[in-house]
């Protein structure tokens, strides 16, 4: 397709966290944008039912050094992106403590072994009553990793929408599409489907996510808690007015619906913290399919006209910013830091290469 007076017009499919802040930080880009979501505005996805952590060394056993400073970028972007935001974004960086109960302190020792190893600095033992003393009947020490954050995804979502209806070369519309229905109507198609892509990318496959919300006035967290569990880890993150979600977002499945055994399991961690919380109100319970790859980290792919950004895992609030940048920075022709690592080395620093770019891992 063939652009007048030098304006791009780009399509974004898929409206959770990689697609609204693709098409946001696209906003002052000279193009006329199209965003497509078959759920709507906000689409009821996994970023909806997101828990927001913002935790690179939370994830350092799955991470390298190039994805932790990656994601140490994206919190500077999510804090300075708070700081401008026309609501509260429940935006908070006073770090995430980690705890286990005696049975699964092995768990916890482990996790300090390979932190004390991969990045020294980052992780400190901590008395818990000096830093959740609401924790300490139950748990004596943790360890505190003081870097990492935590956001409301939901806030995020709706802060994002809100902006983007409020300029006229970016429409909305609440319609399914596949890529290749798109690619010759527009200078470039984002394809952030995530599972809706499974049958463009062969390796793609769904995590659940489970969460429950509830509400205990008699109780206060200042940061994320994340729980050691056997099976997988279990987070505990604080919002306003005494609001905690707590969530587990490694269950190997593709089902829809949240089990009786998961939502037993999660409002039974929740208890173990702290046994106000057996009278605490339950808001919601609620699921999300995330969409991974193989290594359980994002990838961007090109083919042709068409950027595919997927894989995100558990990671999509905290790598969004960094795929977002990236894919932009690809389609104005820009100098990118983490273009490499995100396209596994497959699109270099040299721009003329890009042409020839094969997608690799699609069907």
């Amino acid at each position: 397709m063939s652009s007048t007076q030098n304006q791009q017009k780009i399509a974004i499919i898929g409206a959770g966290i990689l697609g609204l802040l693709t098409a946001y930080r696209l906003k002052d880009e000279n193009i006329q944008l199209d965003l497509y979501d078959q759920g709507g505005f906000p689409a009821p996805c996994a970023s909806y039912v997101a828990g927001g952590m913002l935790a690179p060394y939370s994830e350092i056993e799955h991470m390298q050094p190039e994805w932790v400073q990656a994601s140490l970028d994206a919190i500077q972007y999510w804090q300075e992106f708070a700081k401008n935001s026309k609501t509260d974004l429940d935006f908070a960086q006073n770090g995430s403590i980690m705890i286990a109960h005696a049975p699964d302190r092995y768990i916890l020792e482990r996790f300090k072994d390979h932190i004390s190893h991969a990045a020294p600095q980052a992780g400190q033992n901590v008395n818990i009553k000096d830093y959740e003393p609401m924790l300490k009947e139950r748990f004596h020490d943790g360890l505190f990793l003081h870097q990492e954050a935590h956001i409301n995804p939901r806030h995020v979502m709706d802060e994002i929408i809100s902006t983007l209806q409020e300029h006229e070369h970016i429409q909305l519309f609440k319609k399914a599409h596949t890529p290749s229905e798109l690619s010759d109507k527009y200078d470039h198609i984002i394809d952030c489907r995530g599972m809706n892509a499974q049958n463009d990318l062969a390796n793609l496959r769904s995590v659940k996510g489970e969460l429950a919300i509830v509400r205990n006035p008699e109780f206060q967290l200042s940061r994320p808690v994340r729980l050691m569990h056997p099976r997988y880890p279990l987070y505990i993150v604080p919002r306003k007015d005494n609001i905690f979600m707590i969530g587990a977002t490694q269950i190997e499945s593709d089902g829809q619906g949240v089990s009786l055994k998961s939502t037993m399991e999660l409002l039974s961690a929740l208890y173990s913290l702290h046994p106000s919380f057996g009278e605490a109100e339950i808001i919601e319970i609620k699921d999300g399919l995330r969409p991974s790859l193989p290594d359980n980290l994002p990838q961007i792919f090109v083919e042709d006209n068409i950027i595919r950004l997927n894989g995100s895992f558990r990671h999509g609030y905290l790598l969004a910013p960094i795929m977002a940048g990236a894919a932009i920075d690809f389609i104005m022709m820009r100098d990118n830091a983490h273009i490499n690592i995100l396209t596994k080395g497959e699109i270099h620093e040299n721009h003329t290469q890009r042409q020839s770019l094969k997608l690799r891992g699609a069907a």
